[in-house]
């Protein structure tokens, strides 16, 4: 049985083949799945719009150490000015560098090619790099997986899966897997066409992460529920200034101009990008190495979504 909640009407759809161990819809109304039966508390109250927060069924007073490995790689975040500051590092998403200069073509200076954007999406104007430490939970690890599903997030909320068309799977596709696996990384291989983009792009080697807050911790993630990943500040760099390594005419935006985007489609031409992207934070910032291994993205959809019956709405539509 598989319960999913449908937030706008206050009620759960039931689909079979998934054991889904809770559907919480409010902090007085939990609905259980209890050897296959669902059942409510004796008291309910009026369901809330807004869905709560991911939460563990339980949390054990001594969770060990997973014998996962540790990974120590780079990771990237776009943002606007002063988003890092008025917000903490988790809950949200973030790429290698081929997946930053990707979502940076397609959706920030562009609008997926059709014509320059400017202002730039969501007013975005730095470039910040992590580096982040991630040991997978030994639920995870047992599975054979070092990372999981990549979940979109979307000011802090967890939207599930979101694939083309802006349909997405929900928080609940969330909680659920954060309950069975921890707060853990995810990672979709742009080369794996899933969840999205779903085409091939000029990018390949592109990855996106999700990072849920509830998971970062400080120094060596142990790899327990709570305690799955670290991150290092390891510099800033402005859009403007990668821009500026490529002058020329073809994009211009508040009275600066470039070549840097010049032919999107071309995957040579975005490579060239994606160094001239890693040897600006070097300049910058040569304490650094300029560049880490990243690890393999090797999130298994067959085992995680073998029979997968989660709808997919489109959490930004206007009810109607």
């Amino acid at each position: 049985l598989i319960v999913v909640p449908n937030v706008q009407s206050g009620s759960c759809w039931l689909y079979t083949n998934i054991n889904l161990q809770l559907c919480q819809q409010h902090s007085s109304w939990d609905l259980w799945v209890r050897n296959g039966q669902p059942t409510l508390p004796p008291i309910a109250t009026a369901v809330p719009t807004a869905a709560p927060a991911p939460f563990f069924e339980t949390t054990p007073a001594y969770e060990p150490p997973s014998n996962a490995p540790m990974f120590e790689f780079y990771q990237y975040r776009a943002s606007r000015e002063g988003e890092l500051g008025n917000f903490p590092v988790g809950d949200m998403n973030t790429a290698n560098m081929d997946g930053l200069v990707w979502y940076l073509m397609n959706e920030v200076v562009t609008n997926y090619s059709a014509n320059v954007r400017c202002p730039r999406k969501f007013g975005i104007s730095k470039i910040h790099r992590f580096k982040v430490k991630s040991k997978a939970s030994q639920a995870l690890v047992d599975e054979g997986q070092n990372f999981g599903v990549r979940y979109a997030y979307d000011f802090g909320k967890c939207k599930g899966r979101c694939f083309p068309g802006n349909l997405c799977t929900s928080e609940w596709d969330c909680i659920w897997h954060y309950n069975k696996y921890g707060y853990i990384t995810g990672c979709n291989n742009f080369a794996d066409h899933y969840p999205f983009p779903d085409v091939q792009e000029s990018t390949p080697g592109g990855i996106w992460y999700s990072m849920p807050l509830d998971g970062r911790c400080n120094g060596d993630p142990t790899g327990t529920s709570r305690c799955t990943w670290s991150y290092e500040d390891a510099g800033m760099v402005t859009l403007e200034e990668l821009e500026a390594t490529t002058p020329g005419p073809d994009n211009c935006c508040s009275g600066k101009c470039t070549n840097f985007w010049v032919d999107q489609f071309d995957p040579g031409a975005t490579l060239k990008r994606v160094n001239k992207a890693l040897d600006l934070f070097y300049s910058k910032f040569p304490s650094f190495p300029r560049d880490l291994t990243t690890p393999k993205c090797d999130f298994d959809r067959k085992i995680w979504y073998a029979n997968d019956e989660w709808p997919r709405l489109d959490p930004w539509a206007t009810p109607t």
